[in-house]
């Protein structure tokens, strides 16, 4: 089980941060409506993967290794496409009834349990970055011939729709 711990409180304990530093960033997180980690990273504070680091060794979370998660095209049909795009979470191993995911919030319980309901498997969380994240679960899916959104753009208005001579824009 995974202990919550904030963000803030594990980055303070990994001694990236000071108190005053952690109490000003939070005000302005908050301000510009971020997340703190992602707030800390556009600032320039740290990267990415250094907060990763301090989340893996703090929670004690493996952080996901290319060399050690070959892609497995198979893994695919066991989450569709729009729920790991949905909760950024990729499978990467199945052993038995343990799931092995990645996913950049390992601490996101809501995200585990919905894993394990759609799944019936118990879920084990790899930690890793949104770049990592959109990669894998863009080669996950990509490779297993399901279509990324990415990759086909549906036009949300009619009026995009009539541009496409597809169907005219409703008349109010």
């Amino acid at each position: 089980m995974i202990l919550k711990k904030k963000l803030g409180e594990i980055l303070l304990e990994s001694k990236l941060i000071t108190e005053e530093q952690l109490e000003e960033l939070l005000a302005e997180a908050k301000k510009f409506g971020l997340k703190l980690g992602r707030y800390i990273i556009r600032r320039g504070m740290l990267n990415e993967n250094q907060i990763i680091d301090a989340l893996s060794r703090q929670l004690k979370i493996n952080k996901y290794h290319p060399d050690n998660y070959p892609v497995d095209r198979n893994l695919s049909s066991l989450l569709p496409l729009e729920m790991a795009k949905k909760l950024q979470v990729a499978p990467l191993r199945q052993n038995g009834r343990l799931l092995t995911i990645a996913m950049t919030d390992p601490q996101d319980i809501n995200i585990l349990d919905t894993i394990e309901a759609k799944t019936n498997f118990e879920v084990d969380p790899i930690i890793c970055t949104e770049q990592e994240i959109f990669q894998l679960i863009n080669d996950l899916y990509q490779a297993s011939g399901m279509e990324l959104a990415a990759e086909k753009k549906t036009p949300s208005s009619g009026m995009e729709l009539a541009a496409e001579n597809k169907t005219p824009p409703a008349k109010i």
